[in-house]
Formats: structure tokens, sequence, C-alpha cells
């Protein structure tokens, strides 16, 4: 069979095409040429929950803010690097301007989702790197950070984030480094579901998985439920910091790198009662940054995700103990509805 290989200049033409397709797993990035701008309270982490008053999330406790979540237009996303030609083992910066896609102004405000504004995965096209990472806001508007890139290859700059008043944005932005002159169907990632209950350590942390239902069904949720142990003593870990305002994220991504689940650990303890009661959260929705260094949780953490169509996925989950982070790597397919 023979191979076809691509230029990067090519490989970035032909995915800045397609990358304001991206869709958004929550709601679809359509272009629109009417859009809906009515605004209603809403939350940031689950934007399909909207409410006519301002409140609470039952989900996640996560404060509602009022923005345009029928408003379903990208944002323009204007991404640059300093150097333009990246080199793998080399520190780069990325820079990052948003544009409202009706009035065309920069938008220079946004809602902070889980402590930060701006969060940014960098994922290789193998899904072997993954980064998460935060740029910080300039005077001007701009945002940036620095990176730097373990290997020669493809990479999908994915950008999270919530203007204020507007919809939740997740926008694909292609990143290409020098001397990558690779097959680009052949350097895709192929991902193999891990064994059932595997258990997989970083560092001082071991976890297990286990799937509820055992088996992901598209259209349904899916609980992530992991185990945290101690990697040399077998205890189960009871002093997990939080991250981001909880005790753990994780990001799934489908194989072709097209559809994604952001999802942070369910803390709700308790349902709202029959009389109308207010939920019960593990982590209050009010807590200071305070109280979220002093608080300690574990052994047990559990996500959640609806898996838009059926295939491979990865999970990408984070947790952190004694100031580091630790990252861990699980794949899982989801199957069909049954008819």
């Amino acid at each position: 069979m023979r191979k076809t290989s691509f230029a990067p200049a090519l490989i970035v033409a032909i995915l800045l095409a397609a990358s304001s397709a991206v869709p958004f797993l929550r709601s679809a990035s359509i272009t629109s040429t009417a859009p809906n701008e009515a605004t209603a309270w809403v939350c940031p982490m689950h934007p399909e929950y909207t409410m006519d008053v301002a409140g609470i999330c039952p989900r996640c406790g996560m404060k509602l803010v009022r923005a345009a979540p029928f408003d379903v237009r990208d944002y323009r996303l204007d991404f640059r690097t300093i150097p333009a030609i990246v080199k793998p083992g080399q520190k780069f910066t990325m820079q990052f301007k948003m544009f409202h896609p009706g009035t065309g102004e920069q938008v220079k405000k946004f809602e902070v989702v889980h402590e930060k504004q701006f969060h940014l995965f960098v994922i290789s096209q193998d899904m072997q790197s993954f980064q998460h990472i935060h740029p910080e806001e300039q005077p001007d508007g701009t945002w940036t950070i620095e990176a730097t890139l373990p290997k020669e290859g493809y990479y999908k700059v994915l950008s999270d984030f919530m203007p204020s008043g507007g919809a939740p944005q997740f926008l694909a932005r292609p990143l290409v480094t020098a001397g990558y002159s690779g097959d680009l169907a052949e350097n895709s990632a192929h991902l193999v579901a891990d064994p059932p209950k595997v258990k997989k350590a970083v560092d001082d942390i071991s976890a297990t998985v286990t799937y509820d239902p055992e088996v992901c069904m598209v259209g349904l949720y899916c609980h992530l439920n992991f185990h945290l142990t101690d990697t040399a003593t077998g205890l189960p870990v009871s002093d997990l910091q939080t991250y981001l305002g909880a005790f753990g994220h994780t990001l799934i991504m489908s194989e072709d790198m097209v559809q994604y689940v952001h999802s942070h650990p369910l803390d709700i303890l308790a349902q709202p009662d029959d009389d109308g009661g207010p939920p019960v959260f593990l982590i209050p929705p009010d807590a200071t940054p305070e109280y979220l260094e002093k608080i300690r949780g574990g052994p047990d953490v559990t996500f959640e995700g609806l898996m838009p169509k059926p295939g491979h996925y990865r999970a990408w989950t984070q947790f952190r103990r004694a100031d580091k982070i630790h990252t861990f790597e699980f794949t899982f397919d989801a199957v069909p509805p049954k008819p």
C-alpha cells in the first residue's frame, strides 16, 4: 500500500480549514446566520443547564452566570507562535486573541471556570503527549504562555474559555513542528481499550478505574470511578489536594480528536429533597481559596461524561498530591445504544 505524506505547511492549511468546525460535546459548534442571542442564567461547566434566575448548578455547585447559551457560533480565535517555526525540545510562546463573532470586537472579559478563565490543552496527533496549561492575560487583551513540545509532529491546540455574556467555546488550532514530514494517517492515534480494572501508577499514586455502566454507551452519562492508593504502601489515599477547585480534573477525547468532555469530579452528597431543599456538596460552592487549600480528599473520585458516538476514547485525569500534579491516561470504548 502506498503511503501518503504531507509537508507541514500543507497539514496546517488542511487543518486550519477544518478547525472551525470542531464540535463542542455539550453544544455543537455551528455557524448561524441568525444567531439566538437570548440570554439566560447558565452553568459554565454544564451549559445545557439554564435558568431564568440566578442560582447554583445542581450538577456541580457552580454559580450560574448570565450568558447567551443558545448562540452556538464560534468566536474568532487568532493564534500565533513566537518563533513562527516551533522546534521540538525548545521553548516557544503561544499568543491568543479572541473576537466576538457578531461585532468583531476583541473580547477582554471572561468567566472564571474552575479557578481559571482560560484552559488550554496541547495534544499530539498520536495522543501520547498531553499538556493542560493556563495562559495569562496581558494588558492589551492578548493571552500568552510558554511551552515546550517533546517531539516533532502535528499537535492540536485546544482553547477552552467562556466569554462573559457569551457561550462556552472550545476551539482547535493546528500546530506543526519543524522537521515533521510524517504520514498524517499513520501517525494518528490508534487507541486500544485498557483491560478491565487495570491499575496504573504515577509516582506515589496508583489508580484503578471502573465504569458505570460497565461499558459506556452513546447518549447515556458514563461514570468513571477512580480508586486511588499509595504506590508504596497500598493504603487508600486520603490526602488529595484540590486542583482547580476540585479533587481532580479530566479531559476525555475521541480517537479522531473531534469530540471531547471537560469534566471535574462529582462532589454532590445529596440531591434536593421533595420539599425543594438545596443540594448538598462535598465542596461548598462558596468555598474560599483558603478552605480549598486546607481540605483533603480521596480515595474515591468520580467523573462523568456523555459520549456522542461509538468508538475509542482517551481520558487524561489529573490529581494533586503533595503539591504535585499526577496525570493518568486511561482508554475505553463507547458502544451504540441498545435497540
